[in-house]
């Protein structure tokens, strides 16, 4: 009896620990949208800052 025990045992910890890869590859998947999200405002902003750049330049009196 004692080796069933043990084997349920080890059997409710994998089912635990399947349950917590499940809950980690959500919370990755988010993280990934998260990252995905700020990448693009990062796009953004550094396409505003060029454009002002070149604009700025463009503006300043040549020597």
């Amino acid at each position: 009896m004692g080796a069933l025990a043990d084997a349920i045992s080890v059997l409710k910890d994998v089912l635990q620990m399947r349950g917590d890869l499940d809950r980690l590859s959500k919370n990755v998947d988010k993280l990934a949208s998260v990252t995905d999200d700020l990448d693009r405002r990062m796009i953004r902003i550094e396409t505003m800052v060029e454009i002002a750049s070149k604009r700025a330049a463009a503006r300043l009196p040549k020597k």
